[in-house]
């Protein structure tokens, strides 16, 4: 059962998630070679800090607020530590560490495609579990997770 996480665990996930993000894109920013890679970076360093503040407000409105029955199962939380444990800025991994691994500036693109690939499906299966006055929030993350994905596609088109 001590796999099994709170709404309130899971969140705090999201925003060691976001944190670390953050940390990465900074040092992607300060690494990177050309004005509109190093201008995106910045741009998602801000994102994912302004995630983090959404958060930390979704984790005070939960207050006591429980997972609904149908989600709270050994499986299903298995699934949600497996989403995070899989997360490229997972709070094991040193940021800066990562951005100093990255060779080229396609090497950082792809990496943060998939980094908000991977959080898209984290905050749909968090959207899920909230309760309903946080699930338009949760929604909005997901769409500027998408935004993120495009403007990044964007850039890895003029890359390549």
């Amino acid at each position: 059962m001590d796999n099994q996480f709170s709404i309130q665990e899971i969140v705090e996930i999201a925003i060691e998630i976001e944190k670390n993000g953050a940390q990465l894109y900074k040092s992607l920013t300060e690494l990177a070679e050309t004005s509109h890679v190093k201008e995106l970076f910045s741009y998602l360093t801000e994102e994912e800090k302004r995630h983090v503040s959404r958060f930390e407000e979704i984790l005070i409105s939960l207050g006591g607020y429980q997972i609904p029955k149908d989600y709270y199962t050994l499986e299903y939380m298995d699934y949600m530590k497996a989403l995070a444990d899989e997360q490229v800025f997972h709070k094991d991994i040193k940021p800066l560490e990562v951005a100093k691994a990255i060779k080229t500036p396609l090497e950082a693109v792809e990496m943060a495609i998939g980094f908000e690939k991977d959080s898209i499906i984290f905050l749909y299966e968090m959207r899920d579990m909230v309760p309903d006055n946080d699930k338009e929030s949760i929604q909005k993350l997901v769409n500027e997770e998408r935004d993120h994905i495009r403007r990044l596609s964007a850039i890895k088109n003029q890359i390549t």
